[in-house]
């Protein structure tokens, strides 16, 4: 049995680093940085392969927060389903604040 909780935390490595990738890549939100950017991506693993990811950001000032949670969420969901066997069931973002310094 411990096996299979090893390789969830390896798989749940590698999808939690895809995320933060994904992340930085989308211009205007960021990760949030606070002392809590381990717990800024988490992933839940759900039945048949599927993955649920929780992703904690802020949105920069004049940015649309409606866009960018869009934006985010189907990146983060590509690279996921691009780079491994998994499912992206859900992308939930948490916009914590806007970052009004650029």
């Amino acid at each position: 049995m411990a096996k299979v909780s090893s390789d969830f935390d390896v798989f749940s490595k590698v999808i939690s680093t895809l995320a933060r990738d994904a992340a930085a890549e989308v211009t205007g939100v960021s990760l949030i940085e606070d002392g809590r950017t381990k717990k800024a991506v988490s992933v839940s693993f759900l039945q048949n392969k599927k993955v649920q990811v929780d992703v904690a950001v802020t949105v920069a000032f004049g940015s649309s927060i409606p866009a960018k949670v869009a934006e985010l969420q189907e990146h983060v969901k590509h690279e996921i389903e691009e780079s491994t066997k998994f499912v992206v069931n859900a992308v939930n973002v948490s916009v914590e604040g806007v970052d009004i310094e650029q």
